[in-house]
């Protein structure tokens, strides 16, 4: 069996941004703001999304995160996928027993018959 690797997840940072933080400001004061920003969140791999949303081409800026699953999480998934392999395996066993089944009684119906 494969060893399990946690996966990457991508997430909202939960905080809200808008494009004040650069609206009507000078290079030097965004680069300023983008230090802050870049301090707030070392060791973390943090970057901008623009969203669009309505029909109105409306933007809204969004702060989003790249991390690897946690224990808990990580657990919890392969808990979830190896409850779903089995479930999928047992449902693949019942199937080819009813088609086993069904063409038992067919064969058995039309053992000795004639085509022509």
């Amino acid at each position: 069996m494969a060893k399990k690797e946690r996966k990457i997840i991508d997430e909202e940072v939960n905080e809200y941004w808008d494009f004040s933080v650069i609206d009507g400001k000078t290079f030097a004061q965004v680069i300023e703001e983008m230090e802050n920003c870049k301090a707030e969140y070392a060791g973390r791999d943090v970057y901008f999304s623009v969203d669009s949303y309505g029909y109105d081409g409306g933007k809204e800026l969004k702060l989003r995160e790249r991390r690897l699953e946690t224990d808990k999480e990580f657990e919890k998934r392969i808990v979830e996928e190896t409850k779903a392999k089995a479930k999928e395996k047992d449902a693949k066993a019942t199937k080819e027993a009813k088609e086993f089944l069904e063409y038992q009684r067919l064969q058995k119906k039309f053992q000795g018959k004639s085509v022509f």
